[in-house]
């Protein structure tokens, strides 16, 4: 199973802009992931487009299952 971070940010345009964290910790609480997305768009780090992400969108994280199929 693998798991992913996903958290979206509006931007100033008016669109979506999402980062994805490979393999999060288990235990992380919505206030944790709250504070790292304000944090992101505090500091300023990302840009989508040359636009500054200016509010928090949604986050989630999603799990997937992978059966690798073995080929002869």
């Amino acid at each position: 199973m693998a798991l992913t971070l996903e958290m979206k940010f509006n931007t100033e345009n008016g669109k979506t802009m999402t980062i994805s964290i490979s393999e999060p910790k288990d235990d992380l609480t919505p206030a944790e992931v709250s504070n790292v997305m304000q944090t992101i768009i505090d500091q300023d780090v990302f840009h989508y487009e040359g636009f500054s992400l200016i509010g928090i969108n949604q986050a989630r994280v999603i799990e997937r299952n992978i059966s690798e199929i073995a080929l002869s």
